[in-house]
């Protein structure tokens, strides 16, 4: 801040300085205008009155009494010239340049010699009538004067001349009371013509280069703040502004030069930079003062915070934290007591809640090694029935209700494969039984068969003699057929049939012998063909008795309750009982 404030306050001085400088610079170009415009004034107020006086006729007279005449004009008029030192008409010739008529001076004196010389050294051959010559500063007695020449109209030689003190307008130059402030007017050789500080008057401007701003003033007005001393004009750096004097059809070359040191035309801004540079730096001091002091009480309160969050590290979570101060460190205070007490009440909720965790823990673990426990145990059991022992069964105990529910589950199961073991048992045991008695029927069928084709090879040698033996044929085939048909097997039912056909037939033979004789080829064929039917039958029914077989021996190694082994589900397609 103290940075931040001593910038601003350099930067400000700065600009206000500077602008203050430019607004001195303003106000001196401006001053060289005005008395520039003072002195035009003074010129041309003069001019304008010479040149008028000049052309009365009265002037241009001649002859006896024509002096006295323009002397008593000359009287009348001098009244109504304000500052007018002399008044007086001449007359300027090859040889000479005297004085005509004037109420100061007497008549018919020379110029050449005397005060006036400087007035006969005028070529005013190249004056025209309407127009008027300024000439330099002289002192007459004391006196500093400047002449008004202007050539009287209707006369080739007479001139009036008017002397004017230049006291009226040095005084209107000159400076307020107590100012340092002065000015010069000075002609086109740079010949100081009024010195408001009367130094170097009828001299040179200067001696050195200060001469440049009298160049300079001929043409523009113009203004320079840093003008290096010059013991001619100041013997320190000054502040100069300058103007041309222009009048028109005046003949004057005349240039205001204005002068103040710098120390007095910029005091008041010497005085704005010292007091804003001390205003500045007062600043700045606060500033540093109050942050030195604010900086240590800080960081003072901020060491004693740290402390005490070095006491909280460390674990004494009773610590006292406060603070009287209402700023953001005090709200830091309050914020840190806040921090205590919730870390305070976290680390107890935390003690509190690592007790239950081991006490959860612990019972974990118990459960943990109960569940061991009782996955080795069925594991065994599964292990066992796995072998073959499918009378194990899982224990419940109530310690673990998902364990429970496993064995549950699991003895569920292995009833239900006990059972059905059991049952398969059963079954196979009938397959085996059922296909050893279709075996020895289809045997038997067989040979019947056999025995009717050579029944019916016999009745086609000699069917009259067979009558008795198709009786009896068919006697027999009738025994066959209640046999098979006391077998419960779908694959029987097909040589039933046929054998009823044939039985059918030999009936036909019987009564219609003439038929048998033609159709017994026929029935022969049938009766091969039954034959060979009945071995597939009897090849299926070995087929069947050799895979029970089989089936029986891996049952047999499942050992289950007995009874298991001839429980039937009740219904539809249940395998028949015994009887």
């Amino acid at each position: 801040m103290g940075l931040v404030i001593g910038a601003l306050g350099v930067v400000a001085t700065q600009s206000v300085s500077g602008q203050v400088e430019e607004n001195v610079e303003q106000e001196y170009r401006e001053l060289a205008e005005q008395q520039a415009g003072v002195v035009e004034t003074w010129v041309q107020r003069n001019a304008i009155a010479v040149k008028v006086t000049a052309e009365n006729e009265i002037l241009t007279r001649t002859g006896s009494g024509a002096a006295i005449d323009m002397t008593g004009y000359l009287s009348r008029t001098s009244g109504n010239l304000y500052g007018m030192q002399s008044i007086y008409v001449l007359e300027q010739t090859e040889d000479s340049t005297s004085v005509v008529a004037s109420p100061q001076l007497p008549d018919g004196q020379s110029l050449a010699d005397g005060k006036r010389a400087w007035i006969a050294m005028q070529d005013l051959s190249d004056l025209s009538v309407g127009s008027a010559r300024v000439t330099d500063v002289h002192e007459v007695e004391g006196t500093h004067l400047t002449a008004f020449i202007s050539p009287v109209p209707e006369t080739s030689n007479r001139y009036l001349v008017v002397e004017y003190a230049t006291d009226s307008l040095t005084e209107a130059l000159g400076p307020a009371e107590g100012s340092e402030r002065f000015t010069r007017v000075v002609n086109a050789d740079g010949t100081v013509q009024i010195a408001t500080d009367g130094r170097r008057l009828f001299d040179s401007y200067s001696d050195g280069s200060a001469n440049q701003y009298v160049e300079r003033a001929r043409t523009e007005v113009g203004v320079d703040a840093n003008a290096e001393s010059d013991p001619s004009v100041l013997d320190e750096p000054y502040v100069v502004s300058y103007a041309p004097v222009q009048v028109e059809r005046a003949g004057v070359d005349w240039a205001i030069l204005v002068h103040e040191p710098q120390s007095s035309a910029f005091g008041f801004v010497r005085t704005i930079t010292t007091w804003g540079t001390i205003v500045t730096f007062g600043a700045v001091l606060f500033i540093g003062l109050l942050g030195a002091v604010i900086g240590f009480t800080t960081s003072r309160d901020l060491n004693r915070l740290r402390e005490k969050v070095e006491e909280m590290e460390q674990g004494n979570l009773d610590v006292d934290i406060h603070s009287g101060r209402i700023d953001s460190i005090g709200r830091l205070y309050d914020g840190f007591a806040s921090m205590r007490d919730a870390l305070r009440q976290q680390i107890n909720e935390a003690e509190q809640a690592r007790k239950e965790a081991e006490v959860a823990r612990a019972e974990a673990m118990e459960m943990n090694d109960y569940l061991q426990s009782k996955a080795r145990e069925y594991s065994e059991i599964m292990e066992e029935c796995a072998a073959g022992d499918l009378t194990r069964r899982m224990e419940t105990d109530g310690e673990n209700e998902a364990m429970d529910e496993i064995a549950t589950d699991f003895n569920n199961m292995i009833e239900e494969l006990e059972n059905t073991t059991g049952q398969l048992k059963h079954f196979a045991d009938e397959v085996e039984e059922a296909g050893e008695v279709v075996e020895v029927s289809a045997a038997n069928v067989r040979d019947a068969a056999e025995q009717v084709a050579d029944s019916i090879q016999h009745i086609s040698d000699d069917a009259h003699e067979q009558q008795e033996q198709l009786e009896e044929l068919a006697s027999t085939i009738d025994g066959i057929i209640e046999q098979l048909e006391s077998v419960d097997d779908p694959d029987v039912e097909m040589p039933l049939d046929r054998l009823r056909d044939v039985t059918e037939m030999i009936e036909a033979l019987a009564e219609f012998i003439d038929e048998t004789m033609a159709e017994s080829e026929n029935v022969a064929g049938a009766a091969e063909e039954q034959a060979a039917e009945l071995t597939e039958v009897s090849q299926q029914a070995q087929n069947l008795t050799r895979y029970a077989k089989p089936l029986m021996d891996v049952l047999d190694s499942f050992e289950t309750e007995s009874k298991h082994e001839f429980y039937y589900p009740t219904g539809p397609g249940s395998p028949p009982s015994d009887e």
